[in-house]
């Protein structure tokens, strides 16, 4: 088979006020298909969807994590502690070790593979980030909106989120600078989408990246934008540590270390927002974090698929996949690997 190249880019963001909850590659995938759109017209916007989709341009994405940080395979290490025969005082131990990972969403790639050397320390590794979700009270001056002096203030809670990153034991600090991953097949669309970035950066221009943009949250703005070079022959099966939403097409259920994420993808309308009345449809995806093991070649791993409201869009379902050095065909018997 004949190489191809992808190019990966890395890029930099800081949020410019509070969160309401990570954006994940979906968002993100329906952001920069805006600013495609925005840069060169819906037109060649729609014609990008439709080679995504039929899978003619490859095209993976990361959620948005903290910057430097790595989701940690959380599934894959407390499968490994379940696995491990143990005492009554072990068996203590491995509750602690439990929580102490499931306290740690996100880990630096050194401090993963340590983690995965052995899951048993995962709680003595520092530095580590996670998410801490919390409720603030609003007031909507309704005086003022509707000219009405002596209206009570209307009271309201927004679940907010902080992403913190813990230090060490007790030391904390507040995370603002995040960074998300695209890995793309080298082409004219890759050097659009580099072109339409840097303009991004270089313009301030903000990215609305979930709710309540209107009043303040969930806005990026670009800080730096890094890129690599991969040639990628596809040949050999390979593991990986998922980084983003993927849509399972081409991988080894058996050999690999899955967590789920069901989502409801309703209609939505400008005028009426999302239809409360209309049955939703569920959709599962695997999530970030899990360790995958990818049959083929990478770029059959994952897919997307059509919207089933709009022939036009399409639900983004490849997630950008980083090769982690873990052979799970020597963890398991299976007989496909053979």
């Amino acid at each position: 088979m004949t190489e191809t190249v992808t190019v990966t880019y890395k890029v930099e963001m800081s949020l410019t006020g509070r969160l309401t909850q990570l954006p994940d590659s979906q968002r993100i995938f329906g952001a920069l298909i805006y600013l495609y759109a925005e840069r060169y017209s819906s037109e060649r916007a729609t014609l990008l969807v439709s080679k995504i989709r039929e899978g003619e341009l490859y095209f993976s994405l990361s959620n948005m994590m903290p910057r430097d940080y790595l989701p940690l395979p959380q599934t894959y290490l407390l499968d490994s502690l379940s696995g491990q025969p143990s005492d009554q005082s072990d068996r203590k131990k491995d509750k602690g070790t439990y929580k102490e990972i499931k306290k740690r969403s996100f880990m630096k790639l050194a401090e993963i593979f340590k983690a995965i050397e052995n899951p048993n320390q995962a709680d003595y590794l520092y530095p580590f980030s996670c998410i801490e979700s919390s409720q603030q009270i609003h007031a909507a001056i309704d005086s003022l909106r509707y000219d009405m002096p002596g209206l009570d203030p209307n009271l309201y809670s927004v679940p907010e989120v902080n992403v913190v990153e813990v230090l060490d034991e007790g030391k904390k600090e507040i995370v603002t600078e995040f960074s998300f991953y695209l890995r793309v097949d080298k082409c004219e669309e890759s050097g659009e989408f580099w072109n339409a970035l840097m303009h991004a950066q270089e313009s301030r221009r903000r990215f609305f990246l979930g709710a309540r943009a209107s009043q303040g949250f969930n806005t990026f703005i670009v800080n730096r934008i890094q890129s690599f070079e991969f040639g990628d022959s596809g040949q050999q099966p390979n593991t990986y540590l998922n980084l983003g939403m993927l849509l399972p097409q081409e991988i080894n259920f058996n050999l690999s270390s899955l967590k789920l994420f069901t989502s409801e993808r309703r209609p939505y309308d400008s005028a009426g927002g999302w239809d409360k009345e209309f049955s939703g449809q569920f959709i599962s995806f695997i999530d970030a974090g899990s360790i995958v093991f990818v049959k083929e070649a990478l770029k059959t791993a994952g897919c997307s698929i059509q919207s089933p409201f709009n022939s036009r869009d399409i639900v983004f379902g490849n997630a950008f996949l980083l090769p982690i050095n873990i052979d799970r065909r020597k963890q398991h018997d299976d007989p496909s690997t053979s």
